[in-house]
């Protein structure tokens, strides 16, 4: 009896020993797979690292760009740009308080902590949509800056405007171009009245949708057009000239310029996305490095 105890005390004695050595080794390669991944994601590559989105169907994007010295982050900076106007949103344009606040507050904790994973993203509440962006372009800057995948600018900051040579049918062309850290970031093309004229609009219902006639056409409506005035909606019958427009904004900044741009993909008002083009090359010449 006694024999068969101490058999069994032995067992029991040999399974916690056998136990806590596998328990030690998992421990060690542990610890070896996550210093194998903080050394990987500490190495960055010298150099200067920029992602800008393309700009969404509200018209504005999220932008950063990232300093990397010695290996380390130096500067950092995540900004929202309204794409009409080129600039980056403020309590002056725009009325989301919240979403400035969460802007604000992540810059100044990554720029403190240097680590995506430290970062609270519920110190501010609000603006989820933003911080979904702000992670994602951390980590997509990261990864360039790990590939030293660096960013060269392509034009020299700074506001750059033309003027069509002449009017078409009352209404004169004209661009604005704002380029920061070397990239176009703002683009607004309008065409304004050279003169006191009548015009028609488009009726719209109460969901702002067309109104439509008998004959499937929208149903529009005379007005007087002043000298200044911008071509849109309220004063233009055309909504196809006015829809291009918004559409060529939006591809020369995804675009950064008028490179290899896919100029077939916007249809319709052939002589708007003319003039348009024309206005913009000659805007950027001599603003290109």
């Amino acid at each position: 009896m006694k024999r068969k105890l101490g058999f069994s005390i032995l067992s029991i004695v040999l399974v916690l020993v056998l136990l806590v050595g596998c328990s030690g080794q998992g421990t060690e390669t542990s610890t070896d797979e996550n210093d194998s991944q903080s050394e990987t994601s500490g190495e960055l590559v010298d150099g200067t690292y920029l992602v800008k989105d393309p700009v969404s169907d509200r018209g504005n994007y999220p932008m950063a760009i990232m300093e990397v010295v010695d290996g380390e982050i130096s500067s950092f900076e995540y900004v929202e740009i309204l794409a009409d106007l080129g600039e980056e949103k403020n309590e002056s344009n725009y009325n989301y308080a919240e979403g400035l606040a969460v802007i604000a507050n992540l810059n100044e904790q990554f720029n403190e902590k240097k680590d995506i994973n430290q970062v609270d993203f519920d110190a501010v509440t609000g603006a989820t949509h933003t911080k979904e962006n702000f992670k994602r372009i951390v980590n997509e800057l990261l990864d360039k800056a790990a590939k030293g995948e660096a960013y060269e600018p392509v034009y020299k900051d700074g506001v750059y405007t033309a003027t069509a040579e002449e009017p078409s049918h009352g209404w004169l062309g004209e661009v604005k171009i704002v380029v920061k850290h070397g990239q176009i970031v703002g683009l607004d093309y309008y065409e304004y009245a050279v003169e006191d004229m009548e015009g028609s609009r488009v009726v719209f219902d109460e969901d702002d949708k067309p109104v439509t006639g008998d004959d499937g056409k929208p149903v529009t409506e005379e007005v007087q057009i002043s000298a200044g005035d911008r071509k849109s909606k309220e004063n233009y019958a055309y909504l196809d000239s006015l829809e291009v427009m918004k559409k060529m904004q939006k591809l020369i900044i995804d675009n950064n310029g008028l490179d290899n741009l896919d100029v077939d993909s916007v249809t319709g008002a052939t002589s708007t996305r003319t003039t348009i083009i024309e206005l913009v090359e000659k805007a950027l010449d001599g603003a290109k490095l």
